[in-house]
This record gives C-alpha cells, sequence and structure tokens, in this order.
C-alpha cells in the first residue's frame, strides 16, 4: 500500500514540475515578444523623428528662402503725441464734454418737459405719493418732487449702515472677519433670517451685513449698529450732504429722496473705485428683495427698499446702459403701493429716455473736424 502512494506521490510531483516547467516557457515567449514589439516601436519613433528633422530643415531653407524680400508688409505708426490744451480744441473732446454737460432747465426740450410734468401731476394726485427723485449717474441731470421732506425710514435705513460699514472696512478700520454673537437682546420679530436662528450663536460682520442687505435683517441691523454706533454714522453722512439720517436718537430714524438719492450715488462711486469691498457690497445690494423699482429691459437693478406701516420706500441704481438712480418714497400702505410703483418706474424709465434722446441730437451737432 505503501508503495502505491509513493508511485502517486511521484506523479503528482511530476505533474507539477511539468505545469512549472510550460509556464515558465510561456513567460519566455511573452517576454520576447514584448522585447520584439519595443524594438519595433522605437525603431519606427526614431526612424520616424529623423524623417521628420529633415523636413523641418527642408521647410527651414525654404522659409528662409522666402524671407528674403524685406519689404512685403505693410507697416503703419503712430508716434505723435498731442497736448492736453491742443485736444481740448478738437471735436472729440467737445463731444464728451457736451455729453458730460447737464442741460440748463430752461432750454429742455418739449419732449423731455412733458415727461416731468407727468410725474408732477402723478405725485400730485395724493398726499400718500410722498416724494421722487431721478439722476442720471453720468451727467448729473435731476429731477425731484418734495425731496427734503422728512419721512419715516423704515429699513432703507439699513443702505446708509452697510455702506458705511464697507467703506471702513476698506480703510482698514473695520474687519469683515471679526465675529459678533446674535443674543436674545436683538431679536426683531420682522423681517429677517436671525429670528429663526439660536441664540448664542457667532457671525462675522460680513455675513451679517449680508443679512442686513440682501434679506433687510432687523437683529442684524441692530447687532451692527450696536458696533459701530449712530454718531460714527451720522458724521460721515453729514459731511457728504445729508439732512435727515439719525437725526433722532433710535437706529432707525428718518429719511428724504435727497439723502436717499446721495446713499446710491455714494454706493456707485465706491463699486467703481473699489474691486474688492465695492463690488461685494454692490454684490449684496444686487440681490436685494424686495425690489419695487424694477428699471426696465431686465437691467440689474441694485436697491434697498423699506416697509413699515404705511410707510413704504425704495431707492434703486438701475443699470441702463447710462446708469440712473431713481428714488421713491410714499405712506401708501398696502393698499395702493403696486401702482405707485409701477408708474413711479415708468415715469423715471420714460424721463432717462428721452433726456439722453435730446443729449444724443444736441451733441451729435458737433462737427468741428
Amino acid at each position: 500500500m505503501n508503495d502505491i502512494n509513493n508511485i502517486f506521490h511521484d506523479l503528482n510531483n511530476e505533474i507539477f514540475l511539468n505545469k512549472k516547467k510550460k509556464n515558465l516557457l510561456t513567460n519566455k515567449k511573452f517576454l520576447l515578444i514584448v522585447a520584439i514589439l519595443i524594438f519595433v516601436f522605437t525603431s519606427i519613433t526614431v526612424g520616424k523623428a529623423f524623417y521628420l528633422r529633415n523636413k523641418v530643415n527642408n521647410y527651414e531653407k525654404e522659409f528662409i528662402e522666402i524671407t528674403t524680400k524685406d519689404s512685403i508688409e505693410m507697416i503703419i505708426e503712430s508716434n505723435q503725441t498731442i497736448s492736453d490744451k491742443e485736444l481740448n480744441k478738437v471735436a472729440a473732446e467737445e463731444l464728451i464734454n457736451c455729453i458730460k454737460t447737464p442741460p440748463n432747465k430752461n432750454e429742455l426740450p418739449d419732449n423731455v418737459k412733458k415727461v416731468i410734468n407727468k410725474i408732477n401731476n402723478f405725485y400730485n394726485e395724493s398726499l400718500t405719493y410722498f416724494s421722487f427723485k431721478y439722476k442720471d449717474l453720468y451727467t448729473g441731470f435731476t429731477v425731484s418732487y418734495n425731496e427734503h421732506q422728512k419721512i419715516f425710514s423704515a429699513s432703507s435705513i439699513k443702505a446708509p449702515k452697510d455702506i458705511y460699514i464697507y467703506e471702513m472696512a476698506s480703510l482698514n478700520k473695520i474687519n469683515l472677519d471679526e465675529k459678533l454673537t446674535y443674543t436674545r437682546k436683538y431679536y426683531n420679530n420682522g423681517s429677517g433670517v436671525l429670528k429663526n436662528k439660536k441664540f448664542n450663536t457667532e457671525y462675522t460682520v460680513r455675513k451679517l451685513l449680508e443679512y442686513s442687505t440682501v434679506t433687510s435683517d432687523n437683529a442684524a441691523h441692530n447687532m451692527l449698529m450696536n458696533k459701530y454706533g449712530r454718531k460714527n454714522m451720522l458724521n460721515f453722512w453729514k459731511e457728504k450732504g445729508t439732512e435727515a439720517i439719525f437725526t433722532k436718537n433710535t437706529n432707525w430714524g428718518l429719511t428724504n429722496a435727497h439723502d436717499a438719492t446721495i446713499y446710491m450715488e455714494e454706493l456707485y462711486n465706491f463699486y467703481l473705485k473699489d474691486e474688492i469691498y465695492g463690488k461685494e457690497l454692490m454684490n449684496n445690494f444686487l440681490n436685494a428683495y424686495p425690489t419695487f423699482l424694477k428699471g426696465k429691459n431686465n437691467y440689474k437693478v441694485a436697491n434697498k427698499s423699506g416697509w413699515a406701516g404705511t410707510a413704504i420706500h425704495d431707492m434703486a441704481i438701475i443699470f441702463a446702459d447710462n446708469p440712473y438712480i431713481v428714488v421713491a418714497l410714499s405712506n401708501t400702505g398696502e393698499s395702493n403701493y403696486t401702482k405707485y410703483f409701477n408708474t413711479a418706474n415708468e415715469l423715471a424709465y420714460e424721463l432717462h429716455q428721452e433726456y439722453w434722446k435730446y443729449k444724443m441730437s444736441l451733441c451729435s451737432e458737433i462737427m468741428n473736424y
């Protein structure tokens, strides 16, 4: 029995050794094939490179031969300079000055006067149609109705506060990444999102400003006012010519169309001159809601509205081809505000269109070449 077992054991060993030899031979064949393929590929690559090198050399020789012609291109240069004094005499400068200069009100054409009369008549329809102001940002041309009379600001007061903080940040006087804690004392059940958040949560100043502008958050407004102070903002804006802001010792206060226009023009100028803070701030205003003054033709609108009781306001930069500001303040309340803002929006747009038709017609007459 042991002999039989030994025979089977030897037989198994022989089979295993045969398989191993066979696998080894197979692997040698595989390696040989791979080596042949590498040699063929390398030979082709070297041969191709040698061939292309000769072709390139031939092309280079032909190219050199072609460039023996020295005058195959026309050269146009303009190195002459002109002084500013001389430049002021040319028609282009006159055209620019014509466009930039606001017109004398006594020289306005009938089509512009007609729209101004429509605005005046509309605002005289009701005491609740409170005040209006239009300003063209390129020329400074303005039309206003009842612009100096004060009215409760509602949430529109958040615009000058937010602009002030961003401008101070651009001067390294405020750190937008500083964190403030939302506590119970700042709670407000009005507009915004913080009223739904947990107390004792920290938010950066930057995030609070976003909430303040975009969602008109009352709690964020109070937190920022508590941090940076009404007095500092009052002094900042009074130097720019405002009349009504923070004349009462509260976080809210009064506004008028005169002040609101100053806020939005400051926002626009800051946006133009500051690549970082100005654009970040403007982006908040471009995303603010609600928007009552919408412009036309899918123009972008940067705005800050306010709504408290019967006081419903909006102030906006309309990014038309020639941007303009429009401010519409009201005491209409909920009953009539849709008609009010729709009409104010249409009238501002119509005035802007007619004004620029007049300007382009006037300035196109400059032909002193």
